[in-house]
């Protein structure tokens, strides 16, 4: 007996938990929203009748204005009568019909109408005039409303406090039926009142009932809650089933997964007949929870990832039907789980075939999806599509891990690669889907070939270099005879480059583990290779010839580098620099022309960190090699100012600046070269000239002197402000280091030569400033 009570009360306290949780508050939605829509009808009502009334009222006052009533005159004796003639009715007056409440549908509009205005006969033609109660009642009458239809909740505009209320308590309570419900069995079980198998059919029972009832909540108009109590049934009966396996051994591995399929499946059917994204959700999650609620420790890879293939083609028609792009990536991110998770634990070398095998599958469906989530256009197809543009990136960081350690199959891997990357983007016409693929898979194998270079792979290496190679060139080459002279896109401006350079750097790593005297030669060959290419390309594309015309350059300058010492290399690179911002300004791309003076810069760095302060044993002025090379430099920057000159009138302000920076480089340059070279010469003669050191001094402050006055002159009669501004600057700092270290540290003989030097050089500028006052100022302002 006390056995049956203890059930009872759990029983009655269950039924209680989900009355209060479940049942009472539909109750309340309903009735509240019932009659929160009548109540919004009979607003409509009584503006639409206040809005008639208003026009009756403005219609008989227009009616007094035009017919004014006559001022009473006295009673008159009657006349004689006539005979009596018939007199028409008058029209009726306009009524307004109370609105009628239908009672007891909690889902549609209360009918309610304004009913129509009688209205006078239409006089006939000849009539003085129409009843005035006939126009007003004409003017007022409105047409029959039509039918209402039914609003769902969810269409009413949410505020905070719906928000809150119709779909926060709602997850609330849902998550707190669910424990409460899991609570009861439990303590039932505890005190022995259920064995295991009816607590297992009745959470099976209960997740049937949550999905009937949620189902039929949502047909009447509540959709949002309907799905999510049928979604919580579809996991009660996921957490029966697995309880049924796991704890208590009710039913066998092979039907614990059948059944979740099965559940998964229902789910699935379920959310495409209703139109539910959310039952989606819940059926692709279940989905692919399945094999780790049911499956068994051991290494399934066929059996899983085979599944998991299904899966994800099951969720692609759900979402394509229903255009749900959060399906797809829903799919994808558990996927990418699945596999991790499978890998992280069971991954082994050997299994590379079967493993690439579904990293191709997976990476062919999920191509798709990004594809076809492309094509919805809404802004959460935006969304997903984005993130869903990972997954190429996936797919080749996972190839890489898996086939690294497998020489061949890798060298198969990036060729192929190479040629879906260059085939997709000739066919739609996207030069960075190239650029992409160049960078994902040439570094790879240039970093695989530094590493395997032994007599057996030195063939496969030449062949797989000139395979990815020649496969970019021929994308490009056929874009150029399409598009004929057509501007490249900057991604294959980039691509060309990189692509020339980088079969330099895959074939010098060859050359040079089997001959490298032969590596300078290699630069060479290829380099006239690239001039061949410039005079094919040159009269077919004006970007493809100079750019290949720049690429020959810069390969000779490696050809020069490899050849000869460090010093030399730096002229292979100034005649790279002038050849990239030559091909910059003829192509009208200021990000190349940037790149070559920042290479010209970058040259100059490298020449002032050669040793370029240090004096040599055995300095020769003038005709050493340091010497040779500044000059190179310098002459590079006034090449440039040049072209900059002649090519660069397209610019708004016609590469003024550019021109005087790179002219007052060259010339401080020059002044550094001719300032070090006296430094060099007086220090080789110190051990001989116990005075070497104030002649160096001397001889600084007269070459400054010197060369800002050869400065001032040629900038009158060039007519060029910004030499003269630099002469002017070299003179200041000549006087500051005459006055204040010069006069302190000379004497005798240098002292008098510095101090008439300098003075004769500012006489000879201050003259040349005032006989040509006008000059200047006619040329500057």
């Amino acid at each position: 007996m006390d056995f049956m009570m203890r059930a009872l009360m759990g029983m009655v306290f269950a039924g209680l938990v989900a009355f209060v949780t479940l049942v009472l508050p539909v109750i309340v939605f309903l009735r509240t929203q019932r009659l929160k829509l009548e109540l919004d009808e009979l607003r409509r009502d009584l503006s639409r009748a206040v809005d008639d009334l208003d026009r009756v009222r403005s219609m008989m006052a227009a009616l007094r204005s035009d017919h004014p009533v006559a001022p009473m005159s006295p009673p008159r004796t009657a006349p004689p009568p006539t005979p009596a003639v018939p007199v028409p009715p008058p029209a009726s007056a306009p009524t307004v019909s109370a609105p009628t409440v239908v009672a007891d549908e909690p889902f549609v509009e209360p009918a309610v109408a304004v009913r129509a205005y009688a209205s006078a006969d239409r006089p006939s033609d000849g009539a003085s005039s129409a009843s005035p109660l006939g126009a007003v009642a004409l003017a007022g009458a409105s047409p029959a409303p039509t039918p209402a239809r039914p609003i769902a909740p969810e269409d009413a505009a949410d505020t905070l406090e719906t928000r809150i209320g119709g779909r926060g308590l709602l997850f609330v309570g849902m998550a707190t039926l669910l424990l409460g419900f899991a609570f009861f069995i439990k303590f039932a079980f505890d005190n022995e009142w259920i064995n295991e198998t009816a607590r297992v059919v009745l959470g099976g029972l209960i997740g049937g009932v949550m999905v009937a009832g949620g189902l039929t909540i949502a047909r009447r108009g509540f959709r949002l809650y309907g799905e999510i109590v049928a979604g919580g049934g579809f996991v009660s009966m996921y957490f029966a089933t697995y309880a049924a396996f796991n704890f208590y051994g009710l039913v066998p591995q092979p039907a614990a997964f059948v059944l979740m399929v099965a559940i998964t499946a229902g789910a699935a059917l379920v959310a495409d007949r209703e139109r539910s994204q959310g039952l989606a959700f819940v059926g692709v999650l279940g989905g692919f929870a399945t094999p780790f609620l049911v499956g068994r420790d051991e290494n399934a890879q066929l059996v899983l990832l085979s599944y998991d293939a299904i899966l994800v083609a099951g969720a692609m028609v759900l979402a394509e039907r229903r255009s749900w792009p959060w399906i797809n990536l829903a799919s994808y991110a558990l996927t990418l789980m699945t596999f991790g998770a499978w890998a992280s634990r069971y991954y082994t070398p050997d299994a590379y075939v079967m493993t690439q095998v579904f990293l191709v599958v997976f990476c062919a469906m999920f191509t798709y999806l990004l594809y076809a989530t492309s094509r919805i256009g809404t802004e959460a197809a935006g969304i997903a599509g984005a993130v869903l543009w990972s997954a190429p990136i996936a797919f080749h960081v996972a190839s890489l891990n898996n086939l690294l350690a497998h020489s061949l199959p890798l060298l198969v891997y990036l060729v192929l690669m190479t040629l879906v990357g260059v085939i997709a983007s000739v066919r739609f016409d996207r030069a960075w889907i190239r650029l992409a693929v160049f960078g994902a898979t040439t570094p790879v194998f240039l970093q695989w070939a530094s590493q395997h270079q032994i007599p057996g792979w030195r063939l496969g290496s030449v062949v797989v270099l000139l395979a990815l190679y020649a496969m970019h060139l021929t994308s490009q080459g056929e874009r150029i005879g399409r598009k004929g002279n057509e501007s490249w896109p900057g991604a294959d401006l980039v691509l060309f480059r990189a692509n020339g350079l980088a079969l330099f750097l895959g074939g010098y790593v060859i050359v040079n583990a089997v001959a490298p005297a032969m590596a300078s030669s290699l630069a060479l060959g290829l380099a006239l290779w690239h001039f061949g290419l410039a005079r094919y390309f040159g009269a077919l594309s004006g970007d493809a010839g100079p750019n290949s015309m720049a690429l020959g350059f810069a390969l000779v300058g490696f050809a020069i580098g490899l050849e000869f010492d460090d010093m030399t290399s730096v002229v292979g690179w100034c005649a790279e620099s002038v050849a990239v911002v030559w091909v910059g300004l003829r192509s009208r791309r200021d990000w190349m022309r940037l790149g070559g003076v920042l290479l010209l810069a970058g040259t100059t760095v490298r020449l002032m960190s050669l040793g370029f302060f240090t004096a040599t044993a055995g300095f020769t002025p003038v005709f050493n090699a340091r010497c040779g090379v500044t000059l190179v430099v310098v002459a590079a920057c006034y090449a440039m100012a040049y072209i900059h000159k002649r090519e660069g009138e397209y610019l708004d302000d016609r590469a003024v600046p550019e021109i005087g920076m790179l002219i007052v480089a060259a010339n401080v340059l020059t002044v550094v070269l001719l300032s070090t070279e006296i430094g060099f010469y007086w220090h080789a003669r110190a051990a001989e000239d116990a005075s070497a050191d104030l002649a160096r001094m001397a001889s600084l402050s007269v070459a400054w002197a010197l060369y800002g006055t050869a400065l001032i002159i040629i900038g009158i009669n060039r007519r060029y402000a910004p030499v003269r501004y630099l002469a002017i600057v070299l003179l200041a700092i000549t006087v500051g280091k005459v006055f204040l270290m010069d006069l302190s540290v000379l004497g005798g003989i240098y002292r008098i030569i510095g101090f008439i030097g300098l003075g004769l050089a500012l006489l000879l500028g201050a003259w040349l400033y005032q006989r040509y006052r006008g000059l200047i100022l006619g040329s500057d302002g």
